[in-house]
């Protein structure tokens, strides 16, 4: 019998490190305020790996992939036409596969408030045999050209399928064992690129310098803590002009370069003002070490931002830990 397993999620920090399972140096950045909470839920078939990611909030996530896993994403979420998820740079408003270009090194994805991203992970070698037993082996090419798909079955197909996948008594009903329930999954994804009924496709669109840089803005922030990095460093470090980084972080992320970073180190604080673990290994006692840490020297500045991201102080995000902690 499957079982299934649903991680968690209470910051940036924990998207992250769920993420980078299947991914490496995955950073989330959260696009409107508010305490992130969300979960990842995973089903672990025998040859693949499905995923139903949700959040509470608007959140940007960029990340390298992993050269030898190729990835089918769908967007399960109720309200698909008026909260389109958008990847690659392209906003995707109707059912459709994406995220399989095989050229692709990236993952640029920017999921609205209350999605519900559904992803088929697959092993490289192990699709390319399942292409060849469909006699579909065709399809490498058509992956090497196109990153969104949709099509008739897509929509009347596999998205109820894996709607109901996840719901949660499918597997106590189901007669099937994992390996069957698995081809039955993968057979409907191989179909649903054969099948050319009301298709539409999407390519890869090409990035802008500045974007690029918006996300390198986002992705030296969240791994270097503790770098104080300020707009002209960004700027010399990215060779890129002040006035094109700012507007690529506006165009990317709808922030300055500032509002940018800012944004990242107050997730960062709030991952550690939860994280009881984090703060005995780095000897941080209270909410003025922690503030310090991550490089707030001034503290009322600090507090004021605090609070207009997550509608409570600093303090009372902590007493509320300490709270929980009476009760093991």
């Amino acid at each position: 019998m499957l079982k299934s397993l649903s991680l968690q999620i209470s910051s940036t920090v924990d998207f992250a490190s769920v993420l980078n399972r299947q991914l490496k140096d995955a950073c989330v950045l959260p696009l409107e305020v508010g305490p992130i909470a969300g979960s990842v839920k995973v089903l672990p078939f025998p040859n693949i790996r499905i995923f139903l990611i949700e959040s509470n909030r608007e959140i940007a996530i960029f990340a390298n992939r992993s050269p030898d896993k190729v990835t089918f994403t769908i967007d399960l979420s109720p309200r698909l036409s008026s909260l389109p998820v958008t990847a690659q740079g392209v906003s995707i408003s109707r059912p459709a596969i994406f995220g399989f270009n095989s050229a692709l090194k990236d993952l640029d994805l920017h999921m609205n408030a209350c999605s519900r991203l559904c992803s088929i992970v697959v092993p490289v070698h192990y699709f390319s045999s399942l292409l060849y037993q469909h006699r579909c082996s065709s399809l490498k090419e058509f992956f090497d050209d196109y990153n969104v798909y949709a099509s008739e079955m897509v929509s009347s197909k596999l998205a109820p399928m894996l709607k109901k996948l996840f719901s949660a008594s499918s597997f106590l009903k189901t007669p099937f064992t994992p390996l069957q329930i698995e081809n039955e999954i993968i057979s409907t994804v191989i179909h649903c690129f054969v099948d050319d009924q009301s298709r539409k496709l999407g390519v890869v669109l090409s990035r802008k310098e500045r974007h690029e840089a918006a996300m390198k803005v986002l992705s030296m922030t969240s791994h270097s803590p503790r770098i104080p990095f300020e707009i002209q460093d960004l700027s010399t470090l990215l060779h890129q002009s002040r006035t094109s980084l700012f507007s690529g972080c506006k165009e990317k992320f709808g922030m300055s370069p500032v509002e940018v970073v800012r944004s990242v180190r107050l997730h960062q604080v709030r991952h550690a003002l939860l994280n009881t673990e984090f703060c005995v290994q780095n000897n941080l006692d209270g909410v003025i070490d922690i503030a310090d840490y991550f490089g707030f020297a001034g503290r009322s500045h600090f507090a004021r931002y605090y609070k207009q991201q997550f509608l409570e102080t600093p303090r009372q995000t902590l007493a509320a830990r300490r709270d929980r902690e009476k009760h093991f």
